[in-house]
């Protein structure tokens, strides 16, 4: 049994104070499960926390006639650098029980593999959690406090890991805290509800959940039945309960590195240092060069590594490389057919989360894939899509200067080959229907798979204002921020005017539909007019031209 008598617990900052318990009086029975519901912020964590000893109230006490586990789900109760196993030990003694027999379940349970002996600095958040359960559950406690814990890993895991929960309740009881109702009703007898401080207990989990809807939604029991649709922790869904993820379509490479740098000054905000993660391209079957380029990558480095000891300072560098490689890798480990098969990506995103409620992946080759994907991608939880658009003719001449640009050719080369795959754009019959350029298409694809308010368009041409970072932020719900210094396309040189007109007019498909999409919406330049020319443009005596 625990006992919270007159708990208040109160934050200041910046001379403001929040509540977070308001002198809370409750009894938690023995041998019982607990669901505990609040919205996100209401303090349930911070609850869990002060019943495991963890945090200290501002007054009150909690009592108690028998043992509390440590919030299971808080796995930054671990040392980052010491190993799985090594944390295992360290829990065992701390709680005086068994070294060798806990170990053994825990590596057993927690299914690390050779991960288990590795600093738990290198482990995903998911591997976190597995450990954390696994410890947990390896030892003996009268309450075990879960925190979203049983949500970890793929569909054999969830389910061992619930049997297991199932038959700890048999002999002790629990406090609970899930966003899925479903997982709710499956693991608990009762409910607590969290609202503004003050904690109500009901005996019965259905009028927990009613209790809870209501407070969510303004509405009673006819909302229950909606069971895990109320939020984006759904049981079938990968994001954590309160964060949503903002893909990025389409960014010119110009403006990838500066949108993730004023993106990043926000605290709210992780955007992981790989720029482009090439996830759900690579997933289609795209771009799979860049797959194999990685695993190239990871040989090299472990081809570089020296035995020899006064290379450790090399070395480590070589691991830190391979370290970050062999992430990007572990994306792709999930099985196609597994109903979690995104869990390695989805880890990659929370890599060093602090409870950032806005995740980003920025890989402007996403623009090119299906229906079916992009409703893949909407389908991991809170997602919201940010599709740029650049001036046709101007996006695939980058595209054409950027394919040369790092190859080392002498300015005029240069000049030469861009103007030759200009040439044969022009005339290619598919034009229209150019992967990066299909603008009309884009917008089929995605609107036809994801809600159009999760969607916002921006234009390349006035993306680096003011109003467009402003228009950002809001639709991610961040503070609006102040400008970084506008980067360079890096573009050699201008497309010639004659050559800029045929690409405009065989294009013309592309600017019509785009016209009637946003009508005066629009860049100036935009509308869709073949290009204006001078005499003096078309009688350019470029011989490069006359070809």
């Amino acid at each position: 049994m625990i006992i919270l008598r007159d708990l208040t617990k109160v934050y200041s900052l910046h001379g403001r104070q929040n509540v977070v318990a308001d002198g809370i009086n409750a009894v938690f029975p023995s041998r019982t499960s607990v669901a505990l519901m609040g919205r996100n912020g209401a303090g349930k964590s911070t609850l869990l926390r002060m019943i495991a000893g963890t945090s200290d109230p501002t007054s009150g006490d909690i009592l108690s006639d028998g043992t509390i586990s440590y919030p299971v789900g808080f796995a930054g109760s671990f040392h980052p650098d010491l190993t799985g196993a090594q944390n295992t030990l360290f829990v065992a003694r701390i709680y005086g029980a068994d070294t060798d027999k806990l170990t053994a379940y825990v590596e057993d349970f927690a299914e690390l593999g050779s991960h288990f002996h590795l600093p738990v600095r290198s482990y995903s958040s998911g591997m976190r959690s597995r450990l954390a359960f696994g410890v947990s559950m390896g030892l003996q406690f009268d309450t075990y406090l879960i925190d979203e814990i049983t949500a970890v890993g793929d569909a054999d895991f969830k389910r061992k890991s619930r049997t297991v929960f199932k038959e700890r309740m048999k002999q002790a009881g629990s406090i609970f805290v899930s966003h899925s109702v479903r997982m709710m009703r499956e693991m608990c007898d009762a409910g607590a509800v969290l609202e503004n401080g003050r904690l109500t207990y009901y005996d019965d989990i259905e009028e927990a959940l009613d209790r809870h809807m209501f407070d969510m939604h303004g509405s009673g029991s006819s909302l229950s039945v909606i069971g895990d649709e109320y939020s984006a922790g759904r049981a079938d869904q990968l994001l954590p309960a309160g964060a949503r993820l903002l893909y990025g379509l389409g960014v010119p490479h110009a403006g990838l590195e500066w949108l993730s740098r004023i993106l990043r000054k926000s605290r709210k905000c992780l955007c992981q240092p790989q720029k482009e993660i090439h996830y759900f391209d690579i997933l289609a079957g795209k771009h799979t060069e860049i797959l194999e380029r990685r695993v190239k990558t990871l040989h090299r480095l472990s081809e570089a590594l020296n035995p020899d000891a006064n290379e450790s300072e090399k070395n480590f560098k070589t691991l830190q490389q391979m370290n970050a490689v062999s992430a990007l890798l572990s994306i792709h480990a999930g099985s196609p057919e597994s109903e979690n098969r995104h869990q390695g990506y989805v880890d990659y995103l929370l890599t060093g989360r602090k409870n950032q409620p806005v995740l980003c992946d920025f890989t402007p080759s996403y623009c090119m894939l299906g229906t079916d994907e992009f409703r893949d991608m909407a389908g991991i939880g809170d997602c919201l899509f940010l599709l740029v658009f650049r001036d046709p003719a101007s996006r695939i001449w980058a595209e054409i200067c950027a394919q040369h640009a790092g190859k080392g050719l002498p300015e005029e080369d240069y000049r030469k080959v861009c103007l030759k795959d200009l040439r044969r754009a022009i005339k290619d019959p598919a034009l229209t229907r150019h992967p990066s350029a299909d603008y009309a298409g884009m917008i089929r694809r995605l609107e036809g798979a994801v809600a159009r308010e999760r969607i916002l368009y921006l234009f390349y041409e006035t993306l680096f204002t003011q109003s467009s970072i402003n228009r950002l932020c809001r639709f991610i719900n961040l503070p609006e921020h102040p400008l970084e210094p506008v980067p360079t396309d890096g573009e050699a040189f201008e497309m010639p005017a004659p050559l800029a007109k045929e690409l405009r007019d065989a294009l013309s498909p592309q600017y019509e539909a785009m016209k009637a999409k946003f009508k005066d919406n629009l860049p100036a330049g935009w509308q869709g007019a073949p290009l204006a020319l001078k005499q003096s443009d078309l009688a350019s005596d470029d011989p490069e031209l006359a070809r």
